[in-house]
């Protein structure tokens, strides 16, 4: 099994994802910024989209931002998995026919998120309570294409998670570790340690959700 990893921003790395694919021994290649390899036709296994500081809107000056938006489209109807987090779940979402919003519907810490009746039944979510805890860092967010499934929610931005064929776009950060966090609050200039605090009283749980995310996903992968 290979494993593309999309990584818009230098700053923003696959994590505990990252950690946890080589435990699984499945092969993975990082397209940076700096990549010009093609992304279509995708001869990977799988795609794993990244977040990143930027917004869809500013994708004329990203290039691997633009042509990954030009290039999904055609990745999710030729049926490759896909999981995409959060700035990779706003461009999926435009890139299918729905809309990324700028500077709406922003969320930063551990949340609990709510799956929707498709999501408890989606193999994404199997063995996922609801609501499960996740991390939010973001000032953007999307609203659903079309054709998607929506899969989950919170009371401030309801686009969580959605479903189009083999593709999953998710605005939480399942990826993340303590590490991570405190550097992300340290780059936004965010001066009380109350994001670092709260996801320590519930790293356990967040770690788990998380593990069991990425195990559904590589399950569904394997099944194709």
């Amino acid at each position: 099994m290979k494993i593309t990893i999309v990584q818009f921003d230098h700053e923003v790395v696959a994590g505990t994802y990252a950690r946890w694919l080589q435990e699984e021994q499945v092969d993975s290649e990082v397209l940076t910024p700096d990549s010009c390899a093609p992304l279509s036709p995708c001869d990977a296994d799988a795609l794993l989209l990244l977040g990143g500081h930027m917004g869809v809107a500013q994708k004329q000056d990203h290039p691997l931002l633009q042509r990954c938006h030009a290039a999904l489209p055609q990745i999710v109807a030729q049926g490759t998995p896909m999981l995409a987090i959060c700035l990779g779940a706003q461009l999926l979402a435009d890139a299918l026919g729905g809309r990324a919003l700028s500077k709406q519907r922003g969320e930063r810490g551990a949340t609990p998120i709510h799956l929707t009746a498709g999501g408890q039944r989606d193999p994404l979510f199997a063995k996922i309570d609801s609501p499960f805890i996740s991390v939010q860092w973001h000032n953007d967010c999307f609203d659903l294409p079309p054709a998607a499934t929506h899969l989950a929610y919170t009371e401030t931005c309801p686009g969580q998670a959605f479903r189009c064929n083999n593709a999953y776009g998710v605005q939480f950060h399942p990826e993340v570790d303590a590490a991570i966090i405190a550097d992300w609050c340290k780059r936004a200039g965010v001066a009380d340690t109350e994001p670092l605090a709260a996801f320590q009283n519930v790293k356990d749980r967040y770690r788990t959700a998380s593990r069991q995310l990425l195990t559904n996903f590589l399950r569904q992968i394997a099944r194709k």
